[in-house]
This record gives C-alpha cells, structure tokens and sequence, in this order.
C-alpha cells in the first residue's frame, strides 16, 4: 500500500465519527425539542386549568355572596314585620289598658289645676254617680279643688239620671268660666251639660265608652 492510501484512511475514519457524533447530536436535540414541546404543552394546559379552577371560585363565591345578601333582605324583612305587628300588638294593649283603667287626675293636671284654680278661688257644687270608678275620679277633683282654696257648697248623688264623663253644667256664675278653663288647661276632658244650675256645677258621669 502506498503512502498516499496510508494517509487517506485516517481520514475517512475520522469524517465517519464526525458523522457519527453530529447525528447522535442532532438525536439529542430532537430529544431536548420534544421534552420542551411537551414541557411547553403542559405549562400551556396547567395554566389553562388554574385559570378555568379560579373562575369557578369566583363565580361560586360571587353565588354565595349573593345568596347570604338574598337570606339578609328576607331576615331583615321579616324582622320589620315582627316589628310592626309587635308595634301593634303594643298599641292595642295600650287601648285595651285606658279602657280598662279608672280615670284619675295625675299629678301634672293636678299641678296645673292647683296654679289656675288657685288664682281665682270660689264655691262649687259637684254631684257624681254611684259607682266606684266615677266615685274614686270625684274625690281626686274635690281634693284638687280644697287644695286650690275652693270651698264646696254640696254634695250629691243623683238618682234616677245616668251621666257619662265630666260634665260641667250651664250657670251664670262666674266661677264657671274659671272651672272651665283650668280644665282645659291642665288637658282634663269635659263636656258642657245641656241643663242649667244655680252655681258651677261639675257632675262626674260614669266612665264613656272611649275611655
């Protein structure tokens, strides 16, 4: 073999391993491209995962939300209609309590009736009817009366009449004029009877209805 030939196959040995290394490269590489497809492919999916997963929370707790404000209006409705039926409830007890009640003069009619009357003492008569409520409300007026310097000229109970309220009858005495306006002062209710009397008169009726 020649010298020429000698030199030559080194040559096409080492071109063969070149060839051989850069294919076992370029293998390696296509390895390297699918592993980051696949990488790629995953990323792009687990995002697409995290993103739908977070929407569904929020749509179910945007649902929540709505729901517990839906359960606070209704509560809250009911609540103002508890409210108001016990609202009712009280005033009906209320009306049911004054009907049911003596009249009485409390103590700032009482007050007022004393600071009138007193200015302007005089006589009256006072007449009541029997029972005992209108009884309890006549003895409050005659002690309101006595305490503001009036002097009671008599006293009767009437038979064979029935009156209801307060009554104060007509007359020509002045004191009249006094009565009345104290009493509507101090806020005590009163009609103006239809009969006439000699002097100021107040009659206590029985208890009205209203009351």
């Amino acid at each position: 073999m020649s010298d020429s030939t000698q030199n030559q196959m080194p040559s096409i040995n080492i071109s063969t391993q070149r060839l051989t290394v850069s294919l076992r490269l370029k293998h390696t590489d296509r390895r390297w491209d699918n592993a980051s497809l696949i990488g790629a492919i995953g990323v792009f999916w687990s995002g697409g995962i995290r993103d739908r997963y977070a929407e569904i929370r929020t749509s179910s707790n945007e649902t929540k939300t709505a729901l517990a404000t839906q359960e606070a209006a209704r509560a809250n409705e009911s609540a103002a209609g508890a409210n108001l039926r016990a609202a009712e409830v009280e005033r009906q007890n209320i009306e049911l309590r004054q009907k049911l009640s003596s009249r009485r003069i409390d103590a700032a009619q009482h007050s007022v009736l004393i600071a009138e009357l007193s200015k302007h003492p005089g006589v009256f008569d006072i007449e009541s009817m029997g029972d005992p409520e209108s009884g309890m409300y006549a003895a409050d007026i005659l002690a309101t009366f006595t305490a503001s310097g009036w002097t009671v000229n008599k006293k009767e109970f009437p038979l064979g009449v029935i009156w209801e309220g307060l009554i104060l009858f007509h007359t020509n005495d002045p004191a009249f004029n006094v009565i009345a306006a104290a009493l509507t002062k101090a806020g005590v209710p009163f009609a103006i009877g239809d009969q006439h009397r000699d002097k100021a008169t107040i009659m206590v009726g029985g208890k009205p209805p209203e009351f």
